[in-house]
């Protein structure tokens, strides 16, 4: 990933994601630094209440659950707010294409 982040910051591309897809990535053995280092490289939206009757609303629209698609179904509606082309790299490309539809490009990692 760190690979990915310093290519994306050299060529000027914004990288983001949502304040709860950093819970979900943490792992308890990662190498503090590394990860502030990323952390650094990353904007990190919050998950307002706003964003959330958005999540809602995508994850009714594909018929999805939440408890299963929560993270997700967040992370797609802040993409879903971005101006111009957006990409999402992700291991759930099945769920964010669902989420998504065609608004966006998901690329699996």
């Amino acid at each position: 990933m760190g690979a990915r982040l310093k290519e994306a910051h050299g060529l000027g591309i914004r990288v983001m994601t949502t304040s709860m897809t950093l819970i979900e990535a943490y792992d308890v053995r990662a190498y503090i630094p590394a990860w502030q280092w990323a952390l650094s490289r990353i904007r990190i939206e919050p998950v307002t209440e706003e964003i959330a009757k958005e999540a809602i609303s995508l994850l009714r629209e594909a018929g999805l659950h939440g408890h299963k698609y929560a993270i997700d179904a967040a992370l797609a509606a802040v993409a879903l707010r971005l101006p111009g082309l957006v990409t999402i790299f992700t291991s759930d490309e099945d769920d964010l294409r669902k989420l998504c539809g065609d608004r966006v490009v998901v690329v699996s990692l």
